[in-house]
């Protein structure tokens, strides 16, 4: 078996095994015929907030699920985050001319980040909220994704399939997604929708995570 024949089997058993069939205009289609929008959001320290801020927090995302009467997910993805260039470039900072006060406040951030690293992980977290759009359609398959070449007229048909879909889940879905907006907006936060480009970059690094 030459290489080639190889890579295209073995890409095609990977896609048997996800449930994406593909990402288009900033939105994911499922192999089942569900398309999915995700909204990335801010985030606040919940922590530092008084406690009558809490409160209102508290009771604006209560404000927010009881407004919705459709299905949502909310996802947390953590990730560790490489800080080693940051020390770098404070201790390059030594170099600069500053006072003997300045100087010793430096040493003592760059020594206390440094023990930061050494005795926890260092976080970041990104929140979404994913608004699915379910209609049992069953889409064509096309024959490529079994390792074969599919005909132009498969093509074709799967697309104007997908087209289709995409053109009802929008109707179904942009009213939610400025709903969700709106009230994350209430909440002093901020959010969009990931684009496609986003998405692709989002998902390979959830199915890729030893390469972040």
């Amino acid at each position: 078996m030459d290489r080639r024949k190889a890579r295209v089997i073995a890409t095609a058993s990977t896609q048997d095994h996800l449930a994406i069939r593909e990402i288009r205009d900033d939105l994911i289609i499922n192999k089942n015929g569900s398309v999915t929008m995700i909204i990335q959001t801010s985030a606040i320290n919940f922590d530092l907030l008084a406690e009558y801020e809490q409160d209102n927090k508290i009771l604006a995302f209560g404000g927010l699920l009881n407004s919705l009467n459709f299905r949502v997910q909310i996802m947390i993805r953590t990730k560790r985050i490489d800080i080693s260039n940051y020390i770098t470039y404070l201790k390059s900072q030594r170099n600069n001319a500053m006072t003997e006060g300045l100087q010793r406040q430096l040493d003592i951030y760059t020594h206390f980040i440094e023990n930061l690293i050494v005795e926890n992980d260092v976080l970041d977290k990104t929140f979404f909220i994913i608004v699915p759009y379910h209609t049992g359609a069953v889409l064509p398959e096309v024959s490529f994704l079994k390792g074969k070449k599919s005909s132009t007229e498969e093509q074709a048909i799967a697309n104007q399939k997908i087209g289709q879909l995409i053109e009802k889940a929008k109707i179904f879905l942009n009213p939610k997604r400025d709903h969700i907006l709106k009230q994350i907006s209430r909440m002093g936060l901020s959010g969009r929708q990931l684009t496609t480009k986003e998405l692709i970059s989002e998902l390979y690094t959830m199915y890729n995570p030893e390469e972040e």
